[in-house]
């Protein structure tokens, strides 16, 4: 009993002390570890504490350089650096490049090497080429591939490198796994290179090609896509001379695509060109009048603005931040068209030798356009041939 008495007391003593202890010297606060860190700095980033975050992703990688997460930590500085200084595109090269030097075989290497190719692509066409081709070469099953394998085909297209280009969008349409939306764009794009490919070198089995590949794509679930297939193929029938089956495409392209602008007036400028080139110039006129009555506003500015407003809401969201960003319009397929077609209602009038309306069209068109145009050019050179052709008379 004693004994028991004894160790009750001792232990009694013993917390009593502990407890003493704890309350006069508390232990030293536990440093945030890596994970702590790195959910702090995003919910800054969420919160937009931008510099705040940074210093929480420095500290992760001055504290705990082996963390599993030190290699996202420094990609998101490097995406940091893009929000806060958009302007230094050296600064930010730098910032994704050291991701692959400090870390290259982690999957943030790879990201970090795509968002240098996309950098790239603003200023350097050949370098973004190197780096896309580098990504695919080195990340060939990466869940990017086939996105990067289509980018490569839209450089390509810039440096009019068609049979790579084409290559290029094939090989994104086979990547196994890719997304069907990357992979049906890919196909397009692909349909569209033949149909390049016929005005590169005039060569119609381009065209019989184009219509196949684009044939596929008239049934796929995305309404552009098949509205832009559908135009495709009108295109390349127009092209082999079947003026009859491609005007009839493009008249019931318009009807189907009545609800979407852009595709509506691609269509219906496709019937003017099938009268056209067909000769019947009165029923042309008429075309590109029904064509311009369909564009929102009453002057020529404001059916242009409206036309290029419908052109540029139809693309991707990467191809609108160009176009937005550098004003880089003849990247859009398309986007003259209403002053494309006034030109050629002056040609149709200048053919039918009613030269005082031709000029009429076309002196408007020469107002409007800026006088380095090429369109502006060749309205001035047809407006001189209607005066001469008059004066003659």
């Amino acid at each position: 009993m004693r004994k028991t008495v004894y160790r009750c007391t001792w232990l009694c003593v013993t917390l009593a002390i502990v407890t003493t202890f704890l309350i006069l010297h508390p232990p030293a606060a536990r440093a945030a570890d890596d994970m702590t860190l790195w959910e702090d700095a995003c919910a800054k980033i969420d919160a937009g504490d931008l510099a705040g975050a940074k210093d929480s992703l420095n500290q992760l990688l001055e504290q705990y350089p082996a963390s599993p997460k030190a290699p996202a930590a420094q990609l998101k500085l490097a995406y940091i650096k893009i929000r806060t200084s958009p302007e230094s595109t050296g600064e930010i090269l730098n910032a994704f490049s050291l991701v692959r030097t400090k870390y290259p075989s982690s999957q943030e290497a790879a990201v970090a090497l795509v968002r240098i190719g996309y950098l790239h692509s603003k200023t350097d066409t050949l370098q973004a080429i190197a780096d896309f081709t580098a990504f695919l070469s080195s990340y060939p099953d990466h869940q990017l591939a086939a996105e990067i394998q289509q980018s490569l085909g839209r450089l390509y297209l810039r440096t009019l490198e068609l049979d790579k280009a084409e290559a290029a969008f094939d090989k994104a349409v086979n990547i196994g796994g890719a997304p069907t939306a990357v992979a049906e764009e890919a196909a397009l794009q692909s349909g569209f290179v033949k149909i390049m490919k016929y005005y590169a070198s005039k060569g119609r089995s381009h065209l019989a090609a184009a219509i196949d590949a684009l044939s596929a794509l008239v049934s796929s679930s995305s309404v552009k896509i098949r509205a832009r297939a559908d135009l495709g193929v009108a295109e390349a029938m127009l092209l082999q001379g079947q003026r009859t089956d491609a005007r009839e495409r493009y008249g019931a392209a318009a009807q189907t695509y009545a609800g979407l602008p852009y595709f509506r007036g691609v269509a219906l400028y496709g019937v003017a060109c099938c009268s056209q080139q067909a000769g019947q110039l009165d029923t042309a006129l008429l075309d590109y009048a029904a064509f311009l009555a369909a564009q929102q506003g009453s002057t020529l500015g404001e059916k242009d603005a409206a036309w290029r407003t419908a052109a540029l809401a139809s693309t991707s969201a990467s191809a609108r931040a160009v176009v937005e960003s550098d004003g880089a319009w003849e990247r859009l397929p398309g986007s003259d068209l209403v002053c494309r077609s006034v030109f050629d209602q002056g040609r149709c009038l200048y053919w039918l030798k009613r030269y005082d309306e031709a000029t009429d069209k076309l002196s408007e068109l020469v107002q409007y356009l800026p006088p380095d145009t090429e369109l502006h050019t060749r309205a001035v050179e047809l407006t001189e041939q209607c005066n001469t052709a008059k004066g003659g008379g």
